[in-house]
């Protein structure tokens, strides 16, 4: 079996396990009809899955210069842009709709994946073991 048919089969599980969960909780509108009242912080947060956004902002020095070496911000920069960008999802309608939508979704995927661990890794562990 080649690597990209165990990838294309790890990927169609994932994507029925989430499907199966998705069933079961639909859900809530992402507040993109509303008006951003603040287009610089709302396009970060539009843009981008704020869990991720969040969790990419708190990475250590090290790890984000790694990643990132074309934006230079600390650590301390980066947890004050980030703490605004909460600030400004506890005050647009828009944007905390889409941080609630984002936040929900991550819990449905992590739901789906705890529900079905033992099948996963199964897939995995068959996956990692293929040549």
């Amino acid at each position: 079996m080649t690597t990209t048919v165990v990838e294309t089969n790890i990927i169609e599980l994932l994507a029925k396990i989430v499907a199966q969960v998705d069933d079961q909780n639909p859900r809530r509108p992402t507040g993109s009809d509303l008006p951003c009242s603040q287009p610089v912080f709302g396009r970060w947060i539009s843009d981008c899955d704020f869990p991720f956004l969040m969790e990419t902002l708190a990475l250590s020095d090290s790890v984000f210069k790694q990643e990132f070496p074309g934006i230079k911000l600390t650590q301390q920069e980066r947890a004050l842009f980030a703490q605004l960008l909460q600030k400004h999802c506890t005050e647009c309608a828009h944007c905390g709709a889409k941080q609630t939508a984002d936040e929900d979704w991550k819990l449905h995927v992590e739901k789906a994946f705890a529900e079905h661990k033992d099948m996963v890794a199964q897939v995995l562990t068959r996956a990692a073991v293929k040549p």
